[in-house]
């Protein structure tokens, strides 16, 4: 089992470094943009569509990574409230429901994407985008999120094990 995880942490970690590339191209677009408004040239029209893409693409691709490192965001005084054995109790449901979530709103995106595969559809902007394209990331992020927040529940891995100097961030 944890070689498993292991391999769904690399590949989140993947997914995230392509997210880092995303936004460093997601500047550029920008830039790029700006500049060649302000020297009294065209427009780059699809640079809009494509840091819309670029927004999508890096907030579910980097999505499990940030489950696996305890970047989400995530309050803890109710479970400071209780007991140990409440807190164990509420970690325990808390990332049953994280799944369970993740799984309906993956297998929504995935059924999305397999429709989108079928019709051939595309999504028509500045520059056509296979519809199916804008389903897989959401499909990927919440399907690899879903397996993190499983290695959280079947590990003695805790999402609330976290050094106290990493609180002072938070």
């Amino acid at each position: 089992m944890t070689t498993f995880f292991d391999i769904v942490g690399r590949v989140s970690w993947l997914l995230a470094v392509v997210a880092k590339l995303l936004i460093g191209l997601l500047i550029l677009f920008v830039v790029s943009d700006v500049v060649a408004r302000n020297l009294g040239m065209r427009a780059l029209t699809w640079a809009i569509s494509a840091s819309e893409y670029s927004l999508l693409y890096l907030t579910f691709l980097s999505m499990p990574w940030l489950v696996r490192n305890k970047g989400h965001v995530f309050v803890v005084f109710l479970r400071g409230l209780l007991p140990p054995a409440g807190r164990a109790l509420l970690e325990k449901l808390m990332y049953i429901a994280c799944i369970v979530l993740c799984l309906y709103l993956g297998w929504i995106a995935a059924t999305s994407l397999s429709v989108a595969v079928a019709k051939g559809t595309y999504e028509t902007r500045t520059f056509d985008m296979p519809k199916w394209a804008v389903f897989l990331p959401i499909m990927l992020g919440f399907g690899l999120s879903a397996l993190e927040w499983l290695r959280f529940l079947l590990t003695p891995v805790s999402m609330y094990d976290i050094n106290p100097t990493e609180m002072e961030g938070m």
